[in-house]
């Protein structure tokens, strides 16, 4: 079994804590149990919320965080595909 530090470990939470990533994208990015997130949200964040207990305003910050994520990965994307082609034009 694995040793993880605390600031790991409250960072792999947050990012499920707030909906930036799920527990199956961290299983498969990390290979670790979802099980183990729980217990880590828990012990950072204390009670999890139950998605039907988040006001509109927190939903919207969710879905917002969500997207912002989604661009940011495109712009990586473009970057990157910007100096493979640079390169070709030399």
């Amino acid at each position: 079994m694995a040793k993880y530090d605390n600031e790991f470990k409250k960072e792999i939470a947050e990012l499920v804590h707030n909906k930036i990533k799920s527990r199956s994208e961290i299983k498969r990015e990390y290979g670790i149990a979802p099980s183990t997130v729980v217990g880590w949200e828990k012990q950072f964040f204390g009670e999890l919320k139950k998605r039907d207990d988040l006001s509109p305003q927190e939903l919207e910050i969710i879905r917002l965080k969500k997207l912002l994520k989604e661009k940011e990965e495109e712009v990586d994307i473009l970057k990157k595909a910007t100096a493979i082609f640079s390169r070709h034009l030399k």
